[in-house]
């Protein structure tokens, strides 16, 4: 397929996990890959595999909590690469620590990652997007602990909660502009955050609490994310879409402790 061919699409946290997944998953179907991420060398080499395999992509060294480095990013995008058509907010953190024991700060830093990042990154190219008279379509990362309960991560559920709550609200504020706004709520997720967190008594709770049995693949979510980053989304706006194998249909059980992403 190549539903991104001639488009440009900016993936932030594009250096790891679901954030590297998607990127390579939308150069794979012909995007022109804006890889953000606070670390250059983990941009550096995602942009590496996309061009290895005859893919076009850039590396930005981008903090999506602070503003100045948000809005040179993006405008260095439409400078040097166009306009973007579709950007995925993959960017996130996470801190596992009782609400108790958690200071303001500890509660911000997940906060501004998480949320104020994906508002700063949508507002940044919304109004490039809005500027070209052009439709684009944005992808949130949320998770399933927008909904459910994740022990000890407070400000990482709020944060959660708080982008699809953002989705909402932006898809219905931008279609008159013909940007489309949705979410990806992932269930279990192997990635470099959470590997260290799937201990064998954790991957056997989950193979009995996930209907399909399997923690998902980065690449999984991607597809989904690509299909919602794409022109065959045209009609979906402010939609969360679950891709958790099924786990939130059985609820959650006491005592889990795991990330997801």
């Amino acid at each position: 397929m190549n539903r991104f061919k001639e488009k440009v699409a900016i993936v932030t946290g594009g250096g790891a996990g679901i954030g590297q997944a998607t990127a390579l998953r939308l150069a794979s179907e012909g995007a022109e890959v804006a890889v953000f991420d606070i670390s250059p060398d983990r941009a550096d080499e995602t942009a590496g595999i996309i061009r290895q395999a005859g893919g076009l992509a850039v590396a930005y060294r981008v903090d999506v909590s602070d503003e100045e480095s948000v809005s040179a990013a993006v405008q260095e995008v439409v400078n040097l690469q166009g306009v973007p058509f579709s950007l995925v907010n993959a960017a996130g953190i996470l801190e596992i620590m009782p609400a108790l024991e958690m200071s303001a700060n500890h509660f911000d830093r997940v906060i501004g990652v998480n949320l104020r990042g994906v508002f700063m990154m949508s507002t940044a190219v919304a109004r490039h997007v809005v500027a070209s008279g052009l439709a684009a379509r944005i992808v949130n990362v949320s998770s399933i602990h927008a909904a459910i309960s994740l022990r000890d991560a407070a400000s990482y559920a709020a944060s959660k909660g708080g982008i699809e709550a953002l989705t909402f609200t932006l898809a219905a504020d931008w279609a008159q502009y013909g940007i489309t706004v949705n979410a990806v709520r992932p269930g279990a997720t192997w990635s470099a955050l959470t590997t260290p967190m799937y201990t064998t008594e954790v991957l056997a709770a989950l193979g009995k609490r996930i209907p399909l049995g399997d923690v998902a693949q980065s690449s999984q979510i991607a597809s989904a994310i690509a299909y919602l980053a794409s022109e065959e989304a045209s009609y979906s706006t402010g939609a969360v879409l679950s891709v958790d194998g099924g786990y939130t249909i059985n609820g959650n059980m006491p005592g889990e402790e795991y990330a997801v992403r």
